[in-house]
């Protein structure tokens, strides 16, 4: 049909006849658009999409020098207009530039209510003299959207009820705590990528606790992976794009409304507190395969590296807590904080949020389970193949708070800055340059190995080691799975070249008196040899043991915690790799050409848990739960097996 509000206003006193085809307008009668006869009426109605119409007869005439006539014609007109604003009209969407002074949209959502729109107000002329317009439709101000370049928008009316340009014809619309945002529909879902959850940690906002995200007017699009956190170079893609602006968010939710109330899984990447490993970028753990389980899927960027856990002296006495780093760990609790303020909007339930990650993310996941300020931002924890001790025999996973702060200044004299502005300084330093000039050594055994930044025992966000938590049985009990891949050390020990000589010296120097029975259960001929003994010993005692303790002690607290031991080997690798499970996990089966049933019974497995706190259910095998007396585990391989003696 003819869209009204495409006609202009004439200079002259005629009127057009349209069509009447709007089934609110009186069919017997003519659709007049009234032309000049009111100045300024157009003016301002026209100004936020406001069309004023009035339905005449034909007989009747409109005569300039007609009083009565002309206050009969405006009495019909603004009655019609105001019946036509409040009933009749259906939104459109029109697209404005942001210096545009314009009316803000009003999605249809479907966890609260929309913001009130004004209701136009009537003003009944009385004297020739009253015959001055009045503005009747209040605007709703749109200001420039924050952190886009997508303009605001403008709802108008039209008499065309099938319009689907509108916001609320945009089921991906909801609304979070600082405002609109609309989605992609993908795979039966609906997906929200680039999500902000705080605002940007750059400048002064460098090396601090993450800030509220500024608010925004309009919808925002969440269509596209926000930049990475900026990383070291290294031997894996480096991303397409990175920036300290990374502070966002993804998810993926098969929930159609708000009242589905879904358990939610938030996912927390590994790569050594440095990089996005071991998929090289977020937008490859895509929450696709697990959401289409029935639960929603959230991955969240959080700082890395120097910018993200850089300790220093300085940067305590900003603090209210006296410590500093662990900005990443902080990141984290900020996006827990996001999902427990909005994930409703998105048909998820704030009460049953489990966090998994891998690696890193797995002593992340560690780290929140026994840290004070994380209690209550979930209900459950999956961790995989998460560094436990604090000081293994290959890994330390934290370091003390003068440890810590004194990496911080070595590191701020080697870009020359030592004195009480050294802070002040650094935080005028690119980004790029920070990371740059960050210790990362070049093999994969001295990274592991002499990690600088990571998380510190501060004494208020993470009071103690975590293993030292552990044994006390200060974790959070909440329903667990943990465990480790048969070769999680063959990657990460990769790049030793230490003789045999260095070898004995390593394992005096950590095991001590039982070195010599470390060595009789790894012995070692050569520098070759001494390579494979240290995965087996990385393997075993910094991801196995860890893991077998850790749930120990939790089942200690908790009945549903559960231990598995990943073994299945990806075509083409040498062994269950650390990390080759998320490749199964996030949709990458098919690409590595896997088992599909053991990607199937993997998804199964972490998503039954997640919706029930118990991973049975789905597949022919029981996983029984862990306990110290008991030891069964479960070995996910082509055939998944529970076995003792992990």
């Amino acid at each position: 049909m003819q869209n009204i509000s495409d006609h202009v206003y004439a200079r002259d006193k005629t009127l057009t006849d349209i069509p009447v085809t709007n089934p609110c307008i009186n069919p017997r009668g003519t659709l007049k658009k009234l032309k000049n006869r009111i100045p300024a009426a157009g003016t301002h109605r026209e100004n936020v999409g406001i069309t004023l119409y009035a339905i005449t007869p034909k007989r009747l005439t409109i005569d300039g020098d007609s009083v009565r006539n002309r206050i009969t014609f405006i009495l019909i007109a603004i009655v019609i207009s105001a019946f036509l604003v409040a009933g009749c009209t259906q939104p459109q969407t029109t697209v404005r530039t942001p210096d545009q002074t314009t009316a803000t949209p009003t999605p249809v959502k479907t966890d609260a209510v929309q913001p009130p729109v004004t209701v136009p107000v009537v003003v009944i002329p009385t004297t020739a003299a009253d015959i001055t317009p009045t503005n009747t439709t209040a605007t709703i101000k749109t200001p420039t959207i924050t952190g886009t370049t997508k303009p605001p928008t403008t709802v108008s009316y039209s008499s065309d009820s099938s319009d689907s340009s509108t916001p609320g014809s945009d089921p991906t619309v909801v609304k979070t705590d600082a405002g609109y945002i609309s989605g992609l529909q993908e795979n039966g879902l609906r997906v929200y990528l680039g999500i902000p959850f705080a605002a940007p940690p750059t400048g002064d906002l460098r090396w601090r606790p993450p800030a509220p995200v500024t608010p925004w007017d309009g919808v925002k699009e969440a269509k596209a992976f926000s930049a990475e956190p900026p990383q070291p170079p290294s031997g894996s893609p480096i991303p397409a794009s990175m920036s300290e602006d990374c502070l966002y968010l993804n998810v993926w939710t098969p929930a159609k409304s708000a009242d589905e109330k879904l358990p939610v899984m938030v996912f927390f990447y590994g790569g050594a507190f440095a990089q996005v490993a071991p998929l090289d970028t977020i937008a490859l753990y895509n929450g696709t395969t697990l959401a289409q389980k029935g639960v929603i899927i959230v991955t969240t960027n959080y700082r890395l590296g120097a910018l993200g856990y850089m300790a220093h002296p300085q940067l305590d006495t900003e603090s209210v807590n006296n410590v500093s780093g662990n900005y990443g760990i902080l990141d984290q609790q900020a996006a827990l904080q996001w999902v427990q303020r909005n994930i409703g909007a998105f048909g998820g339930e704030p009460s049953r949020v489990t966090i998994f990650g891998q690696s890193a993310g797995g002593e992340s996941v560690l780290i929140h389970l026994v840290s004070p300020q994380s209690k209550g931002l979930y209900s459950q924890a999956l961790v995989e193949s998460g560094p436990f001790w604090a000081h293994g025999p290959t890994i330390d996973n934290v370091h003390s708070k003068a440890d810590a702060e004194q990496i911080g200044q070595d590191f701020a004299q080697s870009l020359g800055y030592s004195g009480p502005d050294a802070i002040r300084q650094m935080r005028k330093v690119s980004a790029m340059d920070i990371v740059n000039a960050s210790p990362w050594p070049a093999t994969s055994w001295d990274r592991t190995h002499t990690l600088k930044f990571e998380p510190t025992i501060d004494g208020w966000l993470l009071p103690d080691s975590v293993n030292a938590l552990f044994t006390l049985h200060k974790e959070n009990p909440v329903p667990f799975v943990i465990g480790s891949n048969a070769n999680d050390g063959t990657s990460l020990s990769a790049g030793a070249n230490m003789t045999v000589p260095e070898y004995r010296a390593f394992l005096r120097n950590y095991f001590g008196t039982e070195a010599d029975v470390v060595f009789s259960k790894y012995p070692a001929n050569s520098t070759d040899e001494v390579q494979v003994r240290l995965a087996q010993i990385m393997t075993r005692y910094d991801f196995a043991d860890a893991a077998k303790f850790a749930a120990g002690s939790m089942g200690d607290l908790e009945r549903n915690t559960y231990l598995y031991r990943y073994s299945y080997v990806l075509p083409g690798e040498n062994g269950a790799l650390h990390g080759s499970e998320t490749f199964l996990l996030f949709g990458l089966a098919k690409d590595m050409k896997a088992n599909t049933v053991v990607a199937d019974n993997l998804v199964d497995f972490w998503t039954r848990f997640a919706k029930t706190g118990d991973p049975n259910g789905e597949v022919d095998v029981t996983w029984p739960q862990y306990t110290r007396a008991d030891g069964r585990y479960l070995d996910i391989n082509n055939v998944s097996t529970v076995m003792s003696g992990y």
